[in-house]
């Protein structure tokens, strides 16, 4: 596998998915993560039992990139880029419910967390609107979305791009979408500007 210099060491996500302490990969060992990177290599996606009993697989993977679906109800996407002379991987977990919902984390190559809500905000549902709504249909749409799922992943040949969908076509009723459609954009984009994560202006 191709690696990339990053920083003062050669690594790749592959590296980084094999030394992962267990705080995202619970229910897999290292040895079961580097057997999925094995068998990935050779053209394979095998199902490993995991800790819960449970399936996982390694779906993608390059050297900066991959994707493992941990459980039917969980996947997890990781990103390595270089920052400075640093190393970051950014996560995305994503439950899959029915409508799914995903947090991003930030690490180091030592798997420390940067923890600052000014590196990255996940949108609520008020920065999907792009029309203005009358107060009775925002009173609306905030008692449907008492808990707002927003869906994460990246997007991207590079996977360079984050793209936010808020899921309320799945969420609501399509009677009682259609009355929120005309004011809601589908998705929102992010790029990266060093630790930062920013939306992309239009």
């Amino acid at each position: 596998m191709a690696l990339l210099p990053l920083g003062s060491e050669a690594r790749t996500i592959a590296d980084l998915f094999a030394s992962e302490p267990g705080n995202i990969f619970p229910l897999l060992t290292r040895t079961q993560r580097l057997d999925m990177v094995d068998y990935f290599n050779s053209g394979r996606v095998v199902q490993f039992e995991n800790n819960l009993l449970g399936r996982s697989s390694l779906v993608e993977l390059d050297s900066a990139y991959l994707k493992v679906l941990t459980s039917i109800a969980h996947q997890v996407e990781m990103r390595m880029r270089t920052v400075g002379k640093d190393t970051v991987i950014t996560v995305i977990e994503t439950v899959l419910t029915p409508v799914p919902d995903s947090r991003l984390t930030q690490w180091n190559a030592h798997w420390q967390r940067y923890v600052s809500d000014r590196l990255f905000k996940i949108p609520g549902i008020d920065d999907f609107i792009v029309k203005k709504m009358s107060r009775d249909l925002r009173a609306d749409l905030q008692d449907a979305m008492i808990f707002p799922l927003v869906q994460l992943t990246f997007q991207g040949e590079n996977h360079d791009t984050i793209e936010a969908t808020h899921g309320l076509d799945r969420f609501l009723t399509p009677s009682e979408y259609k009355r929120f459609e005309p004011y809601l954009k589908p998705s929102i984009s992010y790029h990266f500007d060093g630790l930062k994560i920013k939306p992309v202006k239009k």
